[in-house]
């Protein structure tokens, strides 16, 4: 992976993480706290290094909580704050990065996520300096850790040969058995699969689900058939969705592994569409590879997103 893509994909999804954040309490411009809470979710070294030294969301979250509380105290406004809500990311709410933020976030340089932690560990303002010290933090401190975070086992997104399948992995700000609890109950689908908006048990025993309510879907995808294998021992699901009514539809199989981590759990993914029936791969199926792949990776980048939304 390029470096450019590399920063390309950490803003887009330090973006999304911001956003998310930032919606619950109703704003749309996001701040450097909303960038430092981003990073508590990152799978790669620098979300690593934060919950290690106890920068957990949690904590960073009620951190800001109180430093907001304090300015506004500071003003005559207190109790002003306002209550946190659940994560809604709307697609028009006017989001942008406030000036500081998207300069620490796109400057040319490193722009991997311990980069992106090492410019706003410089930050001037202030503000990143007076959340580290409600969290009992210094950035030289960080800075140290970020130095010898080379001994820690990076979360990796993996190109597999097949250009329908891919491999991931994604941290989850929630314990383990909470995140299991999720990912493993059928009827809580609709939280973290957006092509699941009802689900209801089918004779075969296995479960049928339909779109969301606000999703148009052409009539042979209106329905789908999910069938689930598991070891909770393990802590091993895989789902599988297939269209009864277009046979020739691809199935398409999520598999989900998950295993403990610092502040979280850290979910292995592995998602790859299956043809239901026998061909051979014709030369534009070849020729179309490079845009099936770009196809899957934001489909798992989205799947990311939405698993670490749901616990949050």
């Amino acid at each position: 992976m390029s470096k450019m893509t590399t920063a390309l994909g950490n803003a887009h999804r330090l973006t999304r993480y911001a956003m998310e954040e930032a919606s619950r309490t109703g704003r749309t411009e996001l701040g450097v706290e909303h960038l430092f809470l981003a990073l508590t979710l990152d799978e790669a070294d620098a979300g690593q290094v934060l919950r290690a030294a106890g920068a957990t969301i949690t904590t960073v979250r009620e951190a800001v909580a109180a430093e907001e509380a304090a300015h506004l105290a500071a003003l005559g406004a207190a109790g002003a704050a306002l209550s946190p809500g659940p994560i809604a990311v709307g697609p028009s709410a006017g989001w942008a990065w406030s000036p500081v933020a998207e300069r620490v976030l796109t400057s040319p340089g490193d722009g991997t996520s311990s980069g992106i932690l090492r410019r706003l560990l410089d930050e001037p303002s202030g503000a990143i300096e007076a959340l580290l010290r409600r969290l009992g933090l210094t950035a030289d401190d960080l800075r140290a850790r970020l130095d010898a975070a080379g001994a820690l086992p990076p979360a990796t997104t993996v190109r597999r040969r097949h250009p329908l399948a891919r491999s991931a992995a994604s941290f989850v700000a929630a314990p383990v058995h909470e995140t299991w609890a999720l990912v493993s109950d059928p009827e809580r689908l609709p939280e973290w699969e957006e092509s699941v908006g009802h689900v209801s048990e089918a004779p075969d025993g296995g479960w049928a689900g339909a779109p969301r309510d606000d999703v148009e879907a052409k009539p042979a995808f209106r329905h789908l058939s999910i069938s689930r294998t598991m070891d909770a021992e393990a802590l091993l699901v895989t789902w599988t969705f297939r269209y009864p009514d277009a046979p020739k539809a691809n199935a398409r199989r999520i598999g989900l592994r998950l295993e403990p981590a610092v502040g979280g759990t850290t979910v292995h993914i592995d998602y790859s569409w299956e043809r239901t029936y026998s061909r051979r791969r014709s030369a534009f199926g070849w020729v179309m590879a490079p845009l099936y792949r770009v196809v899957l990776a934001m489909q798992v980048a989205r799947l990311m997103a939405t698993l670490g939304a749901a616990v949050r």
